[in-house]
């Protein structure tokens, strides 16, 4: 219910009347409240003091807390109406002070008023002390257990009980005073409440949202100025929530600006900002770096369009505008800025407004140089694709077309050689057939660094003997060091382990160290070593190594030795030839194999290439050392004659695995004085191993010497002739002195010859024959498995027809010739053969399509096809396997291999020996 300002009036006189009463009523209740805010101030000031004495005792103990107490009592005594007061403190569980301002702390106390205390716990209690009634409040301090109380005289709060009603009675009298002019006070009460309105109301419309009504001009806010005050709060609040709703959408508007501004900052796509006027009013730094120009630039008013846009492409920049005009953005579209040095940068442009009209738009910038470059290269990547496709097909060409006559040449000299030919005849095609080999050598590392190069040269991983290795590699190098007079030492122990790996490419290697080695040394010797580094169950590490006396290497040559097509000099080149792709193809071979090729090297002291390699071993198969098995010759004597110490040393340790006891001699007559020595110690040499050419006295004036001596008391040992040049000199040497010799040995030697030579002298089985006995054997053993096969050579060529006729036939094979494919397929129909060689490139129908046809029959699909072809690229035996051959045989072909590959495959329906006693 509404109270109007009349009724105010009316019952302001009302008012006055009861005053008095209401005054007179209210001394008699005053004495209780009095009391009653007495003991609540108190229990307030207990309160303060209890919590500060609880802090000191919680940071520094029960001193400090007494300490805190004596601080609170002073300050208490310090208020008005306090100044008997007392604090105490008294521990509840055995009456003992803690705070008193009359007892000693640790004093007890037995009063009866405390014991009350104690037994209440908390809350007012008046009692008597020294003669006065005193009134105490009091609670427990927990969790020390503590009574703690403040206590004042009575007589102090009877005397301010006594001054308050004093005031009671003169505020009575003021009261009716203050009543008789209240009507004229009410007045301007009204007036004051209506200022105070009016000065809000003025306040909140000069914008001031803080304005408000103070709270002491609201009584009576039921009446008419009342509900004026709260419509004008209420439309206060109605507009500051408004305004408050403004602030917020604004924060939370630059909030979002800030955010898309450090967006803009930090991307790497360019970003600027245009007017109204199409000009650029802001940039991120990376539109200025895409451009050239800095901040100073941009407001210098040099960033512009004019400026950055080519002249023959301002057309695409306007159809761009026109766009944004129609449609508010424009599609992206490519384009070159002008940079601030002139260069020309290529972007990707696009665009969009930033409102309904063309007052403000924004366009993002994509550097293209990247991605134009990714673009080439992509394409230089493609075109080198295609180049090296092109390059292997070219060498697969190539490969085919040089291979089919190197495979005419080397099979004719091959053929003319097992001829009856005079020396000089002999002497003549011998050095065709060796340039025919060197040019496939050279061939054969073009292709081999093309494999490489594509990745795709593949090693494998058989079981093999590091011996039979040696032995061929030697075989290899021994004619070429003959040639020019070098000294071939093979330091090989004698005891190899049976080991797993790629026997061919270690060959490989060696070779290539060995050759290099050989052609860049004019006098001294070339070692070829073998060392045992490291071996556990299931492995061992193997050192390599090739050192020769020539003319060694300089450090600035060595950075680039193992790089295609490179060699130490011009002049080198001039002098000594090659491809330059030895070095780089053996250093890619030792990597396949897990090493590392290096050289270690000084100009005019020779070099020493060497390499560690890992190989598995065989499992089961133990390594055993060559011995002699004559009982007379092991543990006997040899004497090792030759002027070359290296070579001296490892025949020496040699002889020693053997089971023999070495000595060694450096020239003939060294070696004819110890032979003397020794007969006559009765400790006789039984085995003499001779160097044929040495300085002073050579190896057969020795013999011839040692031959003729008298007196000896005991036979002349066996001699075994060492010769580093050729066989045929050495044995044309022994015929014309009339020496015997018990065995003629060409260097270099290798444990397992060494040991061959020695069992041959002795009349001996070989029991660990040479990789060149072996295949002698093992050619001898394919021939004879052969004899009588019929076998269908299909090939265009004719040389290569007459070349394989020779061979094959020699062999016992019965051979019939077929000009293509479709002449094979036309002779398959019609006859019985037990194989076919067929060629795979050749006119009418080539060997693929031929195979692919034959296999469709069902009686031939089991005939054994086997491959002959001039190329020798990657993946050439997968296609050939694919088209359904048996197996492969590269030209130019080699006649062992051949044979080889022929018996695995090739079984007589009829051999030979039927047919003839039929």
């Amino acid at each position: 219910m509404k109270i109007g300002t009349r009724l105010n009036l009316v019952s302001l006189a009302a008012i006055l009347v009861m005053t008095a009463a209401v005054l007179g009523a209210a001394v008699f209740f005053l004495e209780a409240e009095l009391r009653q805010s007495r003991e609540r101030l108190m229990q307030l000031e207990l309160q303060g003091a209890t919590q500060s004495i609880r802090q000191q005792l919680n940071r520094s103990g029960v001193v400090a807390a007494a300490r805190e107490a004596e601080a609170q009592l002073l300050r208490l005594r310090a208020k008005e109406g306090f100044a008997s007061a007392t604090l105490f403190i008294v521990e509840k569980n055995d009456n003992r002070i803690v705070y008193h301002p009359d007892f000693h702390s640790g004093d007890r106390v037995d009063y009866g008023f405390v014991d009350e205390m104690m037994r209440r716990q908390a809350g007012t209690l008046e009692y008597s002390y020294k003669d006065e009634r005193r009134m105490a409040v009091f609670h427990t301090l927990v969790p020390v257990d503590w009574l703690v109380g403040v206590a004042v005289a009575r007589r102090e709060v009877q005397a301010a009980m006594f001054g308050f009603m004093s005031a009671i009675g003169g505020i009575t009298f003021a009261a009716l005073c203050l009543n008789a002019i209240a009507v004229s006070l009410f007045g301007r009460w009204l007036l004051r409440r209506i200022g105070v309105t009016l000065d809000c109301v003025r306040r909140i419309e000069q914008g001031d949202m803080t304005a408000r009504i103070a709270p002491g001009t609201r009584t009576g806010s039921d009446d008419e100025i009342g509900a004026l005050q709260r419509s004008i709060d209420a439309m206060r609040e109605r507009i500051e929530q408004r305004t408050r709703e403004q602030i917020e959408t604004q924060e939370a508007l630059r909030a979002s600006e800030a955010r898309v501004r450090r967006v803009v900052e930090s991307s790497m796509i360019g970003v600027f900002f245009w007017d109204t006027t199409v000009a650029i009013t802001e940039t991120n730094d990376a539109f200025l770096e895409i451009v050239g120009y800095d901040r100073d630039d941009l407001r210098a008013g040099l960033v512009n369009w004019e400026r950055l846009t080519p002249p023959q492409q301002a057309d695409a920049d306007q159809q761009a505008i026109r766009q944004l005009r129609d449609t508010g953005r424009c599609q992206p579209y490519e384009k070159h800025y002008i940079r601030k040095d002139g260069s020309r940068v290529p972007v990707l442009i696009g665009g969009a407004l930033l409102s309904d009209s063309m007052h403000q738009g924004v366009a993002f910038i994509v550097d293209l140089t990247e991605r134009r470059q990714a673009e080439t290269d992509r394409q230089a990547r493609r075109d080198a694709e295609a180049a090296s496709s092109a390059k292997s097909e070219f060498l697969a060409n190539m490969s085919h077309e040089i291979r089919t006559p190197m495979n005419a040449i080397l099979g004719m000299s091959y053929l003319a050689l097992q001829s009856g030919l005079n020396p000089q005849q002999h002497n003549y095609i011998q050095k065709v057939h060796g340039s025919a080999e060197s040019l496939l050598g050279i061939i054969n590392d073009i292709l081999d660094f093309s494999k490489i190069e594509a990745g795709k040269l593949d090693m494998e991983t058989i079981a093999f003997s590091l011996g039979d290795v040696m032995d061929n590699v030697s075989n290899l190098l021994g004619m070429k060091a003959d040639e020019k007079g070098l000294e071939l030492v093979f330091a090989v122990p004698p005891q190899l382990p049976a080991v797993m790996g790629d026997p061919s490419r270690l060959g490989q290697v060696l070779l290539n160290l060995g050759s290099n080695a050989i052609k860049f040394t004019e006098r001294g010797e070339v070692v070829v070593g073998i060392d045992v580094i490291e071996r556990d169950d299931v492995s061992v590490q193997l050192r390599f190594e090739v050192r020769d006396t020539g003319i060694g290497i300089d450090r600035e040559q060595q950075q680039r030795l193992f790089e295609a097509f490179t060699q130490a000099d011009a002049s080198t080149s001039r002098r000594h030839g090659g491809t330059g792709l030895g070095l780089a193809i053996s250093r890619n071979l030792v990597q396949l194999m897990g090493g590392e090729l290096a050289v270690d090297s000084e100009p005019g002291r020779g070099s020493r290439f060497h390499f560690n390699v890992r190989y598995g071993l065989q499992q089961g198969v133990a390594a055993r050392p060559p011995a002699l098995r004559r009982d007379g010759l092991r543990g006997g004597r040899a004497l090792v004659v030759d002027d070359n110490a290296s070579a001296r040393d490892v025949i020496a340790a040699m002889i020693g695995a053997l089971g023999l006891t070495a000595d060694t001699a450096g020239d003939g007559r060294d070696a004819l004085r110890r032979l003397e020595r020794a007969d006559a110690d009765d400790e006789p040499y039984d085995l003499l191993l001779l160097d044929w050419k040495m300085p002073g006295m050579d190896g057969m004036e020795c013999a011839r010497l040692l031959s003729r001596s008298a007196g000896r008391r005991h036979p002349l040992p066996m001699v075994l002739m060492l010769t580093a040049f050729s066989r045929a000199d050495a044995q044309q040497r022994l015929v014309e002195q009339a020496l015997a010799v018990s065995a003629l040995l060409t260097k270099p030697v290798t444990p397992s010859t060494l040991l061959d030579a020695c069992s041959k002298a002795l009349g001996l089985a070989l029991h660990h024959p040479t990789r060149l006995v072996q295949r002698e054997e093992d050619l001898a053993r394919h021939r004879a498995g052969l004899s009588g096969a019929r076998i269908l050579l299909v090939e265009d060529n004719p040389i290569n027809q007459e070349l394989a006729l020779d061979v094959l036939r020699r062999a016992g094979l019965v051979v019939s010739v077929a000009n293509d494919g479709q002449e094979a397929l036309d002779m398959l129909e019609g006859e019985q053969f037990d194989g076919v060689l067929m060629d795979c490139q050749m006119p009418v129908l080539d060997g693929f399509a031929a195979t692919r046809a034959l296999r469709l029959q069902p009686r031939l699909q089991d005939l054994p096809v086997i491959a002959m072809t001039a190329n020798a690229m990657v993946g050439d035996r997968e296609k050939v396997l694919a088209a359904g051959m048996n197996d492969h045989i590269a030209k130019p072909i080699k006649v062992e291999e051949m044979f080889a590959t022929l018996a695995r495959w090739v079984r007589p329906a009829e051999p030979a020996a039927e047919r003839g006693s039929g």
